[in-house]
């Protein structure tokens, strides 16, 4: 593996990261949320001299990956912060500062925003009820509401029309979504692209087919590593994405692999299996950028509860399993199914059927909400949640942030 899962990740500073659609359903950006981020960026990271380094150049926080593909990446800062300078730590051209205020904004402030947008930041700035003027707000170019939904004060809704667009945060089910769209909203941002939209009628391709049952070979009883390299050999796009992969700078192996058979003798099996699944899931959801963000989602959860159940041996779970239990996680969604009948097409026993549809009792659920917690930045429920099941919360945060790198690693060889 190029990366070592134990190694310390960023010190005591740690973030999610949570992406921002636009009216089509398409990423426009990301943003990172941090502990605390509403009462001042110092409060997620040390004040020391190597926070801008890092908040301007770190992979852990995907940062890289998203400018690579031209996405925004915004975060949160107070009024403070900003004086600070700490906001010129991001890249100019990508770098997308969001601002709350809780006072009226001063004079240098003002030229502070005017200044950003100048150098090429981009300046979001919440407007909810209470907001303190207008006057930031002319320094905005996307106008942020955190109540959806709902509509904008008249004020800056004028405004809006004129210069900026409007993000509705917080948006949980597509029902909330088609609402703000059809109040104004251009940009949303919440856990609702998470929610599957079901296509009445929906077949599987021929090549989700495909995937699904080199996937059962995967995971049989008793592997046949050179029977399902036959069957990889024989399929031009799973074998090109995987040797691709395996070749990359990000994956770091100091020879080139040559063949599926050499990555088995490189690699090892085991180690090959889980970059397999991998490409799997991936080339199941398509070119389009909202499944793949699912994809990246649902590897990353995967890692996660391999990760967290090694740790927490006396769960009694098997990590491997978690693996493929958070992988499969959002496939209801990447193919537009109800779960009742993709978990039919899965090599999973019936405890893990029940907890991917989500069955009421079901073993995992608690992990899934632990899971929910840090994917939306929700701090006081992840902070309820290791509590309630005995985890450190440091220790789940490590995990997390070697989950994302792990995800990383793949998403910048493709």
């Amino acid at each position: 593996m190029p990366h070592d899962d134990n190694a310390e990740t960023q010190g005591h500073v740690f973030f999610s990261k949570q992406p921002i659609l636009d009216a089509d359903r398409r990423i426009w950006g990301y943003e990172l949320l941090g502990g605390e981020v509403r009462q001042g960026i110092f409060r997620v990271f040390p004040k020391q001299e190597s926070t801008a380094a890092s908040l301007s150049s770190s992979t852990y926080y995907g940062l890289q990956e998203a400018m690579a593909r031209g996405k925004r990446v915004m975060i949160a800062f107070d009024a403070d912060s900003i004086r600070e300078g700490l906001a010129n730590a991001l890249p100019s051209d990508l770098g997308w500062v969001h601002l709350a205020l809780d006072a009226k904004p001063d004079a240098a402030l003002l030229k502070t925003l005017a200044d950003l947008r100048a150098e090429g930041y981009g300046v979001a700035l919440d407007v909810s009820p209470g907001s303190p003027s207008l006057a930031a707000a002319k320094q905005a170019d996307v106008l942020v509401m955190e109540q959806v939904p709902g509509a904008l004060p008249p004020a800056f809704a004028r405004l809006a029309a004129k210069n900026a667009d409007m993000l509705a945060r917080g948006v949980r089910s597509l029902e909330q979504f088609q609402t703000a769209r059809d109040q104004g909203y251009t940009l949303f941002q919440g856990p609702f692209f998470k929610e599957p939209e079901m296509v009445p009628g929906r077949k599987l391709t021929s090549n989700e087919v495909s995937r699904l049952q080199m996937l059962r070979l995967l995971e049989a009883k008793d592997p046949d590593p050179e029977g399902l390299g036959a069957v990889i050999k024989g399929d031009m796009a799973v074998s090109f994405r995987l040797l691709t992969l395996l070749n990359s700078p990000a994956f770091g192996l100091l020879q080139k692999v040559e063949s599926v058979d050499h990555a088995v003798r490189l690699l090892g099996w085991a180690k090959l299996k889980s970059w397999l699944r991998a490409v799997l899931l991936v080339d199941m959801s398509g070119q389009d950028e909202a499944p793949q963000e699912l994809a990246a989602l649902s590897m990353q959860r995967g890692r996660f509860l391999e990760l967290v159940t090694t740790e927490y041996d006396y769960w009694g779970f098997n990590p491997g399993t978690m693996f493929l239990l958070g992988m499969f996680s959002l496939l209801d969604t990447i193919l537009g199914m109800p779960m009742a009948e993709v978990v039919e097409l899965l090599p999973l026993d019936s405890k893990l059927k029940a907890s991917l549809r989500r069955d009421p009792g079901n073993d995992h659920q608690s992990l899934f909400d632990l899971i929910t917690s840090l994917e939306d930045g929700d701090w006081s429920a992840f902070q309820n949640m290791a509590g309630r099941l005995g985890f450190e919360q440091e220790s789940i945060k490590t995990s997390y942030a070697a989950a994302m790198e792990w995800t990383g690693v793949f998403f910048a060889a493709k």
